[in-house]
């Protein structure tokens, strides 16, 4: 908690922030605020943010600012931006954001939200870019420790806020934000921490919206299922029910009801075999191998691709048998085998001839195994490859997650040819010449830290 002297020394820097935004056209860019505040520019700026004084305005092609709100502006009152601020009117200012200070200042209770915000503004994070956000702009607060940032976000999982990725090529865990955690990170800071004060009010006020939500997707499953079934004649044969199903289950799957896609798959294998339909089985097999997938079951997908391989060869369908050896790959890469998968990876190349969505996924596929194998440099080409194939496409999804991968390589890179630049001065360079490295080292690594967490 601040103390009354520590909140007072924050509410001038407050003001300080802020006249220098009055002054300059109601707006004040990073660099003007860390002029103004110094090393405790950021936690002051969250708060101004967080008690809606400023508005942060981020534009394409633009660099990030900060304006007045109009709750900012009213206490200058009549002011003009050429003016200077009475010193009786500064006085009043100061107390009045001193006031204010102490329902600003993130509490322990808040924790939470600030962890939804992190994961929605970068996505995903893992738990060390989460506890670095904490030590390095709320320090001072309780409920910070690794243990409590631990219970908390088993608290969100459990309750469907956020979910896990186990597994990336990083081999780091990472969180990203549920339908319900999106609900949370579009509501103001200040809205959230009136409403948010305990684990039970984060439920109570947020179960509305979840009911809601969940009531939108039966509606939409029901609306949708509804309308295949009416649109399928009576008369229709057992050959058209099977593609029938097979876009059911596929739309479940898309939709995340993995159980029903399992359930669809299996019906439609099931009709398939009576029919002898091996293509349709083809399919089937297919997507029962996705469910097991996106299971984690990774050894049962591998069998499902397999057997779906089998029968892609004897059909030669070429496409498919791209689709699948992309899959057996991907399950070869999720259980350590990076060799094996590379070696599917860029079989399913050869068969993906010109198609294009085919070529930039399975491309990209196959960086995440050089990234893996730490040739990064292999890794680089291959993902601006498939960017420009994306581009091409317009696939904004596909495109935002190379272009992250992307950026992580060039930080990697560029990370050690600083730590191994700042080991050689400490071998052979002047004092200055140390300095200079380890400068730039530290530069580089407060940088991202402050990417990582997403805050400006």
């Amino acid at each position: 908690m601040t103390t009354d002297h520590g909140a007072e020394r924050e509410a001038e820097l407050m003001f300080e922030i802020l006249d220098s935004a009055h002054r300059c056209g109601r707006k004040i860019t990073e660099p003007q605020i860390r002029i103004v505040g110094g090393e405790k520019a950021q936690p002051t700026l969250q708060k101004l943010l967080i008690g809606e004084y400023l508005s942060k305005v981020e534009k394409e092609d633009f660099p990030v600012f900060y304006t007045l709100t109009s709750k900012g502006l009213n206490l200058f009152g009549e002011m003009r931006k050429s003016q200077q601020v009475p010193k009786e009117l500064r006085i009043h200012i100061i107390e009045k954001l001193n006031k204010a200070v102490t329902d600003i200042e993130i509490k322990p209770w808040e924790v939470m939200f600030h962890i939804v915000h992190v994961i929605g503004k970068t996505r995903p994070v893992t738990t060390g870019d989460i506890e670095a956000y904490f030590h390095h702009y709320f320090p001072s607060i309780k409920g910070i420790s690794r243990a409590s940032i631990y219970r908390n976000i088993k608290h969100l999982r459990m309750k469907g806020y956020i979910q896990c990725e186990k597994k990336t090529y990083t081999d780091q865990s990472q969180y990203r934000l549920s339908k319900k955690g999106e609900e949370v990170f579009y509501m103001t800071k200040a809205d959230a921490t009136r409403k948010l004060r305990t684990s039970e009010e984060w439920d109570n006020a947020l179960k509305q919206i979840f009911n809601k939500i969940t009531k939108e997707q039966k509606e939409d499953e029901k609306a949708l299922f509804d309308t295949l079934d009416t649109v399928v004649p009576e008369s229709v044969d057992k050959i058209q029910i099977i593609w029938v199903l097979y876009t059911r289950g596929s739309v479940y799957e898309l939709k995340g009801d993995l159980d029903k896609a399992e359930e669809t798959y299996l019906r439609m294998e099931g009709i398939c075999e009576e029919l002898e339909d091996t293509r349709g089985r083809a399919y089937a097999l297919k997507g029962l191998g996705n469910v097991s997938f996106k299971k984690s079951k990774y050894a049962v997908a591998e069998q499902y691709y397999k057997r779906c391989w089998r029968i892609a060869e004897i059909l030669q369908d070429t496409l498919l048998l791209s689709d699948v050896l992309n899959n057996v790959a991907s399950c070869f890469y999720m259980n350590d085998d990076i060799d094996e998968a590379l070696h599917m990876f860029e079989k399913a190349l050869d068969l993906a001839e010109s198609d294009t969505f085919r070529v930039a996924s399975t491309l990209s596929n196959t960086g995440l195994c050089f990234a893996r194998k730490e040739d990064l440099t292999k890794a680089k080409q291959l993902w601006e490859k498939s960017l420009r194939l994306y581009e091409e496409l317009q696939e904004t999804t596909e495109i935002k997650k190379v272009k992250s991968n992307l950026r992580k390589v060039d930080r990697k890179q560029k990370r050690e040819y600083l730590e191994e630049n700042y080991k050689r001065m400490l071998q052979t360079g002047t004092s200055e010449d140390i300095k200079k490295a380890y400068e730039e080292l530290a530069e580089f690594k407060i940088d991202g830290l402050i990417k990582s967490t997403g805050v400006s």
